[in-house]
């Protein structure tokens, strides 16, 4: 009976919560009328395969035709939608109010607070728009891979119950959401900062009429060569996210797939600090200038700070890589 609990869960996951529990009674009723007397293991085997796939069956069960997102990845797009979106949203309006506040506009208050109105409408649109868009993008790569239940290994030309997921238990495979959800929304605001705002990213001195002049930590040019790699995998982590809100367990795919993720983010890492015209040289001298010290001296410990920071941001996605494959061989 393994088989055909694992195969009506799966098929719940794609339906709507309102019709779940009537389709799934029906679905069990069918497949056990199905089974002849005395079956066996393979009988179930072989009358679920005729069945087919359980994203498939669950789109013939469900009677709300969409077609932006296929109706088996429908609903858990939408959920992800509001989330990501609203966590964009949120990070570019902040972004706009700190441009703001840090470069005030010399024009009278009325007008300041117009323009303000005005880039945080902006904001929020263009985070709403670069949101809805990735998102999109990554359910649409998902859904035409043909994967199901956020397990790449279930890829193949035809679906069999081999592929089916095991039940959810409590065994540590569980993935938290708001574990991810919290790394997805400090991913969107560190890079939606060096992309739309690096220059905020500094040391900031009061020199007059409350004006702050900013110090910048990057040279900005230089930050430029960056930023498609790191573009590039905060797409990879939205899509990791996106596969895990789907798979809710660690599978080892996805294990892979973030252990994949923690090395090239090292690599990144490891080689943007390495790159001293990264940073920018007026920076270690307004950090002498506000201390009173010598630059060379701040000038060694900020370099050793930086490979303070590499090696502890490497012990981490080497433990969160090494730890959840861990748990993964125990449990299994």
């Amino acid at each position: 009976m393994n088989l055909i609990d694992r195969y009506v869960h799966a098929v719940g996951s794609y339906l709507p919560k309102e019709i779940r529990d009537d389709v799934l009674k029906e679905l069990r009723t069918n497949i056990e009328d199905m089974l002849p007397d005395n079956y066996t293991e393979k009988d179930i085997y072989n009358i679920l395969k005729e069945m087919g796939s359980p994203m498939e069956l669950a789109n013939e069960y469900n009677p709300q035709k969409r077609y932006i997102i296929g109706p088996g990845y429908y609903d858990k797009y939408l959920e992800v939608l509001k989330i990501v979106v609203g966590i964009c949203i949120a990070v570019f309006i902040g972004i706009e109010i700190i441009e703001r506040v840090i470069n005030p506009s010399k024009i009278d208050v009325m007008e300041t607070i117009i323009q303000l109105f005005i880039n945080i409408i902006s904001g929020g649109l263009l985070g709403a728009m670069q949101g809805a868009f990735w998102v999109t993008l990554i359910f649409v790569i998902l859904e035409r891979s043909g994967v199901e239940a956020g397990d790449l290994s279930q890829i193949s030309d035809k679906w069999t119950p081999d592929s089916l997921p095991e039940l959810p238990v409590n065994d540590g495979l569980k993935i938290s959401r708001g574990e991810t959800i919290f790394s997805v929304v400090w991913t969107i605001i560190f890079t939606a900062l060096l992309y739309f705002q690096p220059q905020v990213i500094g040391i900031y001195r009061n020199i007059e009429n409350g004006v702050l002049q900013a110090t910048p930590l990057f040279d900005i040019n230089v930050l430029k060569v960056y930023m498609p790699f790191i573009l590039a995998l905060t797409v990879l982590q939205l899509g990791i996210f996106i596969w895990k809100y789907i798979a809710e367990r660690w599978n080892i795919s996805l294990i892979i797939c973030n252990a994949v993720y923690n090395v090239l983010m090292c690599i990144l890492v490891v080689v943007m600090l390495s790159d001293t015209a990264l940073f920018n040289a007026a920076f270690i001298s307004e950090i002498a200038e506000l201390t009173k010290g010598s630059i060379n001296t701040i000038a060694l410990w900020f370099d050793r700070g930086k490979w303070i920071f590499a090696g502890v941001f490497i012990v981490l996605c080497i433990w969160d890589s090494i730890s959840t494959f861990y748990k993964f061989i125990v449990k299994k």
